[in-house]
C-alpha cells in the first residue's frame, strides 16, 4: 500500500534555521490562500448562496412588478435658406447644423414646459383617472414629476425618437406615454410659431444694435485720428529727413577738410627732416609766401656755403663766415616751420571738434527720426485696428440686415415637427424584476457573502485550515493523515499498527519511519520529539504509530512518556499500574540508578515503553530541569536505536521545549482546524531559537475530499491504495 504523503521533504532547506517562517507567510489576505480557505469551507458558502437564491424567490413573490410602455415618434428639421431672394429648405442630413437643431429641439422635451404642457393634456384627457394600485386621483403635481420621470431616447441612424415610461400601473404607463407622444408634436408647433413670431423682431433689434455700434466705432476712429495728427507727423519726418541729408553732406565736407589739413600737417612735420624744395611745396601751407622768402635765403647761404667750401678749408675766415650765415638761416627756417605745424595742428584740432558737433546732431536727428516713425507706426496700427473693428462691425450690420430679409421670406415656416408612428400600447409582461436575473443576483450575492464569512472566520479563529497553510510557512510536510470517522478511540487509533498491518495509517508512519531513517536524517534522529501546539491535536497517536512502525523495521525502540502531566501511554497500552512511574521516580531522592526498572516490555518485539502515572502533588516544571532525565536519555541512546518522546503540548506549558534540548530533532503534529497559526509561528521560532532541528510536520486530520485537494492535500487519502499482500484465493 502506498504512503498517503509520499515524504515531501525538500532536501534544501532542512538546516538550522528552517523553521523560522518568513515574516508574512502564510498570511490570510493573500489571494491564494484567501481561496484555499475559501474552498475548505465550500460547504458554508455553498449553503449561503442557497440562502440568497431563497432570498430572491421571496423577493421575487413579495415585490410589486414594473411595466414599461414605449412609442416612437419620428422627428424631422427642416433649415429654411435664402437663394437668389427665394426661401428653400435643405435635406435634413446635409450639414451638422441639422444635428444641433434636432439635438435642441430633442432636449426640450426633457424641459418644464414639457412637464406642464403634458400634464394638462392628460388631466383633459383622463380627469377622472385614478392609480390602480392605491386609488388615488391624479393630480397635476404628481403628474409633473412623473413626467419628469419619462425617458427620452433618438435612434443615431435615423430620425427617430424613443418616449418610454415604467410604472406598477401598466394602463397608465400606456396613457402617460401617447399623452407624451402627442404633446411632443404640440410642444414643436409651439416652438417653431413662437420662433417664428419673434425671430424678425429679434433681428430689428439686433440691427439697430449693430448700427449704433459701427457709428460708435466710426466716430472713434474720427477721434482717433484728430488726436494723432498722422499727417503732421508725416510732415515732420519729411522735414527731419531733408535736414538729416544736409547735416551728412556738411560733414562730408569737414572730413575731407580734415583729410587735407592732415596731409599738409604731416608735410610741414616732415619738411625739417628734408631737404626743402620749392617745388615739392603743397598748396595751403599757412605763410606760404614767408615760407618760400626763407627756404630760398636758406639756399642762397647753402649755395655760397658750398662754393666757400670749393676754395677754402673749414678753418678759414671766409668759410666760417659763410657756415654761420647758413647755419643762422636755417635755425630761423626750422623756427618758422615748428610754428606752421603748430597753426596746422590747431587748425585740425578745430576742424575735430566741428566733426564731433555735426555728429551729435547727426545722431539726435536720427533718434528724433526713429521716434518719429514709432510714433507714426503705433498710430497707424490703432488706426488700422479701429478700421478692422469698423469693418467687423459693418459686416455685422450688413449680415443682419441680410438675416432680416431672409426671416421675413421664411417666417411662416415650420422649422421643425413630431409625427407619432408607432403609439404605446398596454404592457403585458412586466420588465422589473427579471426572475434570471433576480435569482443569478442573490445566488452571486449569497457566495459573496459566504466567501466573506469564510475569511472573517479565518481571520478570527486563526486556525491551520490547510496542508498548504503548513507549507506557506516553510514546514516539511512529512505525511497526511486523513480523517478517520471509523475509528471509535484515540487509543484504538494510536495502536492500530498491532492489530492491521495493511491499513493505510500504518503505511502512513512507516513512510515517516524511512524518511528520518534515511541517510540524510540517520545521525539526527536517534531521539526524536512529537510534539504538537494545543492538546488533542494528535501527538501521542503520532508517537504510538512511529514507535511501532520503527519496531517493525527492526529498529529497537524506546517510546517514552513525556507529557507528565497528563500521560496517556499507561492507559493506551494497557500497562500494569504497578510499572514504575517515570514522575514518581524522577521525585523519589531515593530512587534507584537502575533504568531498566522503568522500562515496560513485552508489547511486541524491539519495542519498550517508559510511562508515566499524574500526581497531585508533585509539580514535573521542577523535574524536568535537573540531570536524571538527561541521564536517562543517555542510558537510552546506548541501548536503543531510536528513542521516541511523547511531548507535552508547547502551548500551555514549557515542559516540551526543556525536553527539546535532550532531544536531536522534532516532529510537529498539527490538526487541521485547531492548530493555532500564531503559536505554531511562535513555536517554531523558539526551537530556531534553542538550535533544536525540525524534521518536518505530519497534518493530521485533513479532509480528503473537495476543500482537501484545494488545500494543498495531495497523495491518497484513507480511501485509496493498494489492497493487501494476503493471499485471497484468486490466485
Amino acid at each position: 500500500m502506498e504512503n498517503s504523503y509520499q515524504g515531501n521533504i525538500n532536501p534544501g532547506a532542512q538546516n538550522n534555521n528552517a523553521a523560522v517562517p518568513a515574516a508574512n507567510a502564510g498570511s490570510i489576505f493573500n489571494a491564494s490562500t484567501m481561496l484555499r480557505v475559501i474552498m475548505h469551507q465550500w460547504a458554508l458558502v455553498l449553503m449561503l448562496g442557497i440562502v440568497g437564491i431563497l432570498i430572491a424567490i421571496f423577493y421575487l413573490q413579495n415585490v410589486t412588478p414594473v411595466y414599461e410602455a414605449q412609442a416612437e415618434l419620428e422627428m424631422n428639421v427642416r433649415r429654411p435658406k435664402v437663394i437668389n431672394n427665394d426661401a428653400v429648405f435643405e435635406d435634413p442630413s446635409a450639414g451638422d447644423n441639422t444635428d444641433v437643431i434636432f439635438n435642441t429641439r430633442f432636449a426640450k422635451f426633457k424641459s418644464p414646459a414639457m412637464e406642464k404642457l403634458a400634464s394638462q393634456e392628460y388631466i383633459e384627457r383622463y380627469p377622472n383617472h385614478r392609480m390602480t394600485k392605491t386609488e388615488d386621483l391624479i393630480n397635476r403635481y404628481s403628474l409633473a414629476m412623473w413626467v419628469g420621470d419619462a425617458r427620452w431616447n433618438k435612434n443615431p441612424d435615423a430620425n427617430i425618437v424613443y418616449v418610454s415610461y415604467e410604472s406598477a400601473d401598466p394602463e397608465f404607463a400606456a396613457q402617460l406615454v401617447n399623452v407624451l407622444s402627442y404633446s411632443a408634436g404640440k410642444l414643436m408647433m409651439q416652438e417653431n410659431r413662437a420662433q417664428s413670431d419673434d425671430a424678425v423682431k429679434w433681428l430689428v433689434s439686433q440691427a439697430n444694435e449693430q448700427r449704433l455700434s459701427l457709428e460708435e466705432v466710426e466716430g472713434e476712429l474720427a477721434d482717433l485720428r484728430e488726436s494723432l495728427q498722422l499727417d503732421s507727423l508725416e510732415q515732420q519726418k519729411v522735414a527731419l529727413g531733408q535736414a538729416l541729408v544736409t547735416v551728412s553732406d556738411e560733414r562730408e565736407a569737414l572730413i575731407s577738410r580734415l583729410a587735407l589739413r592732415k596731409s599738409v600737417y604731416d608735410f610741414v612735420a616732415d619738411l625739417k627732416n628734408q631737404d626743402p624744395n620749392l617745388e615739392m611745396l603743397p598748396s595751403g601751407l599757412p605763410k606760404e609766401a614767408e615760407l618760400n622768402a626763407l627756404i630760398r635765403s636758406w639756399r642762397t647761404a647753402n649755395d655760397e656755403m658750398l662754393q666757400v667750401a670749393d676754395r677754402y678749408t673749414t678753418l678759414h675766415p671766409e668759410y666760417k663766415r659763410t657756415a654761420e650765415i647758413e647755419s643762422r638761416r636755417r635755425e630761423r627756417l626750422e623756427q618758422f616751420i615748428d610754428l606752421s605745424a603748430k597753426a596746422v595742428q590747431n587748425e585740425l584740432d578745430l576742424l575735430e571738434g566741428q566733426i564731433q558737433l555735426v555728429n551729435e546732431r547727426i545722431t539726435k536727428m536720427k533718434n528724433d527720426a526713429i521716434e518719429l516713425e514709432q510714433k507714426l507706426a503705433s498710430g497707424l496700427q490703432q488706426v488700422q485696428r479701429f478700421e478692422r473693428k469698423r469693418d467687423a462691425a459693418d459686416d455685422s450690420y450688413q449680415s443682419m440686415l441680410r438675416r432680416m430679409e431672409e426671416a421675413r421670406l421664411s417666417a411662416d415656416e415650420d422649422m421643425a415637427f413630431a409625427k407619432v408612428i408607432r403609439k404605446a400600447a398596454v404592457p403585458r409582461i412586466p420588465v422589473s424584476p427579471v426572475r434570471s436575473q433576480t435569482m443569478i443576483t442573490g445566488l452571486a450575492l449569497g457566495l459573496l457573502c459566504g466567501c466573506l464569512v469564510t475569511v472573517i472566520i479565518a481571520l478570527w479563529t486563526d486556525k491551520v485550515s490547510s496542508v498548504a497553510d503548513l507549507k506557506s510557512m516553510n514546514l516539511n510536510i512529512l505525511a497526511t493523515i486523513p480523517s478517520q470517522k471509523k475509528v471509535d478511540s484515540r487509543g484504538e487509533l494510536a495502536t492500530i499498527g498491532l492489530r492491521d498491518k495493511f491499513n493505510p495509517i500504518v503505511e502512513i508512519f512507516a513512510g515517516i519511519n524511512a524518511i528520518i531513517s534515511s541517510g540524510k536524517y540517520e545521525g539526527t534522529t536517534q531521539v526524536v520529539l512529537a510534539c504538537s501546539i494545543g492538546p488533542g491535536e494528535g501527538k501521542t497517536i503520532s508517537a504510538c504509530n512511529m514507535a511501532i512502525s520503527s519496531a517493525f523495521n527492526g529498529s529497537r525502540t524506546l517510546l517514552i512518556d513525556g507529557d507528565l502531566r497528563r500521560p496517556q501511554l499507561a492507559n493506551i497500552f494497557n500497562i500494569d499500574e504497578d510499572q514504575p512511574s517515570l514522575l514518581e521516580w524522577l521525585a523519589d531522592p531515593e530512587r534507584s540508578e537502575d533504568y531498566s526498572e522503568l522500562v515496560a516490555s513485552g508489547l511486541i518485539d524491539n519495542l519498550d515503553t517508559i510511562t508515566s502515572r499524574p500526581h497531585q502533588h508533585i509539580n514535573p516544571a521542577e523535574l524536568l530541569g535537573r540531570k536524571d532525565l538527561a541521564n536517562l536519555i543517555a542510558w537510552a541512546r546506548q541501548n536503543y536505536d531510536r528513542i521516541i518522546i511523547d511531548t507535552p503540548p508547547l502551548g500551555p506549558v514549557g515542559d516540551a521545549q526543556v525536553l527539546a534540548n535532550l532531544g536531536d530533532a522534532v516532529i510537529l503534529v498539527s490538526r487541521m482546524g485547531k492548530t493555532k497559526r500564531r503559536a505554531l509561528k511562535f513555536a517554531l521560532t523558539r526551537f530556531a531559537e534553542i538550535d533544536v532541528p525540525v524534521v518536518g510536520c505530519v497534518a493530521n486530520d485533513v479532509p480528503h475530499s473537495l476543500s482537501g485537494m484545494f488545500g494543498g492535500a495531495e497523495g491518497y487519502g484513507c480511501n485509496y491504495g493498494y489492497g493487501s499482500y494476503k493471499y485471497d484465493g484468486r490466485g
